[in-house]
């Protein structure tokens, strides 16, 4: 597998060496502990295309699957209601599986997702003190409404607040989850081994007639040659 990276003024052409034992435990690392079962409702003529797939972890695409069968007298025929739970994997799970089936391309978003963390990343402990500030201040908003209102509760008012308590409780955790996933950037990263192995100014393109030969060799086993051909 080769890997062409920008080094202005140049183009590096550089062999990549997987460890693909590595990459293969991150992957069902990653989906055993950030995947997620997602609720889908929708009226349509089909159903998920995944119901009968599962995972190489043996945890199913779909489950609670339920299929109902929609008026015809209103414009309906064929139609069914479907509500069912989808698995839902993380981005960074469906990449490695990507590029250990030979997609060069999964090779930028890793690296990409690994220097936003690298410039962004916030400490465990930091996501863990917003997460407990927000339901401190969530759960006082409460207390206070509580004591306010004593028997003539807004059932309205009352319903708004405490959702914001709920959503204090469940969506914290996730920018924790995000934190770990960029240390997971960073362990994808580090499975993959690049070595240089040709290099080509890019002010070659200007000069495409000429060097044809040259930039053909140069894209050689990147899948990339012929898609920039048909940039010019």
């Amino acid at each position: 597998m080769y890997y062409v990276e920008d080094q202005d003024p140049i183009l590096v052409k550089q062999e990549v060496q997987l460890d693909e034992a590595r990459l293969k435990n991150l992957y069902q690392e990653i989906v055993a502990r950030y995947g997620r079962y997602v609720h889908r409702s929708y009226d349509g003529l089909y159903g998920p295309y995944s119901f009968q797939m599962q995972l190489e972890e043996g945890i199913p695409f779909v489950r609670n699957y339920v299929e109902t069968p929609l008026e015809e007298d209103r414009g309906n025929a064929g139609k069914m209601h479907y509500e069912y739970d989808e698995y839902v994997i993380p981005e960074l799970a469906r990449w490695i599986k990507a590029l250990l089936e030979g997609d060069v391309s999964a090779l930028d978003a890793i690296r990409k997702g690994k220097e936003e963390g690298d410039e962004s990343m916030l400490s465990a402990e930091k996501a863990k003190e917003m997460r407990e500030a927000r339901q401190q201040r969530a759960m006082q908003e409460m207390k206070e409404y509580l004591e306010q209102a004593h028997e003539s509760l807004d059932g309205e008012r009352f319903r708004q607040l405490s959702e914001r308590v709920m959503a204090s409780f469940q969506e914290e955790p996730e920018q924790e989850s995000q934190t770990e996933m960029k240390e997971y950037y960073k362990k994808a990263s580090a499975c993959i081994t690049y070595r240089p192995v040709k290099t080509l100014y890019k002010d070659k393109w200007n000069e495409l007639r000429r060097v044809y030969g040259d930039v053909k060799e140069f894209y050689e086993g990147t899948g990339l040659f012929e898609e920039l051909m048909g940039r010019l």
